[in-house]
């Protein structure tokens, strides 16, 4: 089920500063949902964060790289998935197509692919997979090529040791991975026909990519959270908006103009740099390098954008946020910029965030300049969020108070939680009856 509901005014492009009210009162009851406490135990329960692990990361399609990653024949990357125990190959084959494999050799357990070190992850070109420990090969198809001394074996099945294959699938550039023997859904089927639409954006443009990586003191869903409201914007990023601002002194109101829960996915439109017109400020080192939290000062030209960004038509659109369910994040910015969020759980109270800024590829060293200022900016605005959130997870465990409230502009924080929480259920419904 999609809900589409816009609640704002049609402004001139200099700023968005008056929002109407939806008819039905409030966001929250345009979603289908109430303003009841929110039990937060599933953000530090064990428990709780291993029926997560089972009954959502294994069952739904999870991004794990661009096709553009894949550029030739025989290119591969490795992932390093710790909080679910897997480690897998990509690579693209021979014959074109994108497959991916459990990274384990078939004869005693060896991680198949790696470089200096197992736990750090690789890429590269090649024809065929060889095992480090007793020189067993495979194709890039996963098929068994050459086993070293195969007389000693008896009654070796080259059925049996095919590299175990995982489903994988493409959309819009992204590749996808789904950990089920037979996933339930296809990739399309899992996103719907509202964000499929997304496919016609021009992601396969912005192949400069800058990345960010951190392990994170919180829960995986905890940093979601901050970036699907910005109720938080004043208080914990007032010097990246203005520079003048002290904490909380502009009292910006940064109210969404829009949002949709797209089933178990949602998004948010936001005004980004005409948000308010009191957001204006900037330090001098972007005015210099001329880029910003909110991208490059001149846009590259990416031609059509398709039909689903700025789905509201807001007449001041900053970005387009994409929450595919359960761990990433897609920001379209109107400057022609892309951001992408991933979110890999560790555990009950930790996990990996990986922070990707994607470009038009630079002309000249000024265009290359722009874009490292813009990651920099960009890299004090998510770590003024993890060092709250590493606070926030430290009381929650404490349960000094096990409920919280969330405000009607929180709603996203909201439906994430609620669909954690059917997933959840429902998986645990389903070992009881198997049991």
């Amino acid at each position: 089920m999609t809900i589409d509901f816009t609640k704002h005014t049609e402004t001139e492009a200099a700023g968005i500063d008056e929002f109407e009210k939806p008819e039905v009162g409030t966001w929250t009851e345009a979603f289908g949902l109430d303003f009841s406490p929110v039990d937060a135990s599933d953000n530090f329960d064990p428990e709780y964060y291993e029926l997560e692990r089972e009954g959502i990361f294994k069952r739904s399609w999870l991004h794990v790289g661009r096709e553009s990653d894949l550029p030739r024949k025989g290119t591969f990357f490795t992932r390093e998935l710790d909080g679910l125990g897997y480690s897998v190959i990509i690579v693209r084959g021979l014959d074109d197509r994108i497959r991916a494999f459990h990274n384990v050799c078939s004869h005693r357990g060896n991680q198949l692919v790696w470089d200096e070190a197992p736990q750090n992850e690789t890429k590269g070109n090649c024809r065929q997979f060889t095992c480090k420990y007793h020189g067993w090969r495979y194709d890039l198809e996963g098929n068994i090529d050459y086993v070293h001394n195969a007389p000693e074996f008896r009654g070796l099945d080259p059925d049996k040791l095919h590299l175990p294959e995982i489903a994988c699938d493409t959309w819009a550039n992204w590749i996808f991975l789904n950990f089920e023997k037979e996933p339930r859904q296809t990739l399309r089927e899992f996103l719907g026909d509202d964000l499929v639409k997304l496919e016609a954006y021009p992601f396969h443009k912005l192949t400069e990519t800058h990345r960010l990586e951190a392990v994170v003191n919180s829960n995986w869903k905890l940093f979601i959270d901050a970036f699907a409201e910005f109720y938080h914007v004043p208080y914990v990023h007032a010097k990246v908006n203005n520079p003048q601002a002290e904490p909380g002194g502009d009292k910006i109101p940064f109210m969404l103009p829009h949002m949709q829960a797209l089933g178990k996915h949602r998004m948010l439109s936001s005004g980004g740099q005409y948000a308010n017109k009191k957001n204006r400020g900037q330090l001098p080192s972007q005015s210099v390098f001329k880029g910003s939290l909110y991208g490059p000062a001149e846009k590259a030209d990416l031609g059509d954008l398709g039909e689903a960004s700025n789905p509201a038509r807001l007449g001041g659109w900053g970005m387009d946020m994409w929450h595919l369910y359960p761990n990433f994040v897609i920001l379209t910015w109107s400057q022609n910029t892309v951001v992408t969020y991933t979110y890999w759980p560790l555990g009950p109270d930790s996990h990996q965030f990986i922070f990707d800024y994607h470009f038009v590829p630079p002309k000249n060293a000024s265009e290359r300049l722009t874009q490292e200022m813009i990651v920099a900016v960009s890299k004090d605005f998510a770590l003024q969020d993890a060092n709250v959130l590493e606070a926030v997870q430290r009381r929650m465990k404490s349960e000094a108070r096990t409920e919280f409230q969330y405000n009607d502009q929180e709603v996203l924080l909201r439906h994430l939680h609620h669909v954690v929480r059917q997933d959840v259920e429902a998986y645990r419904l389903e070992r009881e009856a198997d049991a």
